[in-house]
Parts: C-alpha cells; sequence; structure tokens
C-alpha cells in the first residue's frame, strides 16, 4: 500500500468511526461517508470492497486502540487499584460516546462480525482483568483467597449481560450507569481493608466517572 492510499486508509477509518458510532450502522451510508471525506465512492472502494469490510476495519482498529490504552493504564497506574480505575473510566467514556443504535445494529444486521470481534475482544480483556487481580494480591491490596481465572470470567461475562439491550434497554437507564456499577461492584469485592482504604483514597481524588 502506498503512502496516499495509507492515508486515505486512516482517514477513512476516522470518519467511519465517528460517523457509525453517532448515528448507528445502518443509517450512515458509504455516500455519507464519501461526502465528509470529501472524496469519491471510488476511492473508498479501492480501500475496501464493502460496507462490511469498513465495519471491520473500524471495530478492528477500535480494539487496537482499546489494548493500547489498557497497557498505557498499566505501565502508568500506581498499583492495581488505580489501575482498574484508570480501565473503567476509559470504558466508561468509550460507552458514553457510542449510540445505542450502533450496538443494535452490529448486533441485528452484522451478527457474525459482532461474534468475532466480541470473542476476539473478550480474550484480550479477560487476560487483562486476570492479570490485574494478580497483581492486587501480589501488591497486598486484594484478598489473597481470590481465582482470579474464575473471577476474570464472570467479570467479562457480566460484560456481555450489560450490552444486552433485552436486559438493560438503552431506554431505561444509560449503559454508563450499569458499567459503573458493575465495576464497582467487582473492585469492592476484590479489595481487603488496606485495598479499600486506597480506593476510597482514589475515588475522592477522582471519581468512577
Amino acid at each position: 500500500m502506498s503512502t496516499q492510499e495509507a492515508s486515505i486508509k486512516e482517514k477513512l477509518i476516522e470518519t467511519a468511526d465517528g460517523l457509525f458510532m453517532r448515528l448507528g450502522l445502518k443509517s450512515v451510508s458509504m455516500d455519507d461517508i464519501a461526502r465528509h471525506m470529501g472524496v469519491s465512492k471510488k476511492t473508498i472502494y479501492q480501500i475496501v470492497d464493502n460496507k462490511r469490510d469498513l465495519i471491520e476495519l473500524v471495530l478492528v482498529n477500535d480494539a487496537c486502540k482499546d489494548l493500547e490504552v489498557i497497557q498505557e493504564n498499566l505501565r502508568e497506574s500506581k498499583d492495581a487499584i488505580d489501575e482498574f480505575l484508570r480501565n473503567s473510566r476509559y470504558f466508561i467514556r468509550q460507552m458514553r460516546a457510542i449510540s445505542p443504535t450502533t450496538i443494535h445494529d452490529l448486533q441485528k444486521y452484522y451478527p457474525g462480525l459482532w461474534r468475532e470481534q466480541m470473542q476476539a475482544h473478550q480474550q484480550d480483556f479477560l487476560k487483562s482483568v486476570e492479570a490485574n487481580m494478580n497483581r492486587g494480591m501480589e501488591e497486598g491490596l486484594y484478598r489473597n483467597d481470590l481465582q482470579p481465572d474464575i473471577i476474570a470470567k464472570l467479570y467479562v461475562a457480566m460484560m456481555m449481560i450489560i450490552i444486552d439491550k433485552s436486559i438493560f434497554p438503552a431506554h431505561e437507564r444509560p449503559i454508563t450507569d450499569v458499567i459503573r456499577e458493575h465495576a464497582s461492584y467487582h473492585l469492592n469485592g476484590l479489595v481487603n481493608q488496606f485495598g479499600r482504604e486506597r480506593l476510597e483514597t482514589y475515588l475522592k481524588k477522582e471519581a468512577l466517572d
């Protein structure tokens, strides 16, 4: 791929991502994306074969960004609690920027792509959650009787329930509220007394929001 093609691809992903996440998938056409980019549809079709391919590019790109942030939070955090809070705040803010229509459209019109991306993302997220628990136990902040492999799977499974609209309809409660409660419930179940004091100190400085 030439430098020019790479530049167009980057702009295409950025433009499509913004439109998809704000307006949903079904209501955004390739014409809309081309118009926002200021290019022809022919130019777009030199990068992707169809809309499904473009949606996959966007999802993969977003997943890579998520992993980069998780790794950055791991490096910059003071301890396991700080790391978990940073990751939780990031995902709350990400979900706040995504229209409920986007998730609905992905599940309804691109179920195979939804499953593929969720399965891939789940594995990386699972490793991160389990590693965080091991870190917290080593730092003396989490209970020493935890079984990280089991709890990590429960945590990730709960995340899948959270984005299930039949269980948490978007019109009843913002998904960010549910994610916040889930994160708080999880973390409070992990910490020992020393960790609870540390957690309270962090939350006084910056809420889980």
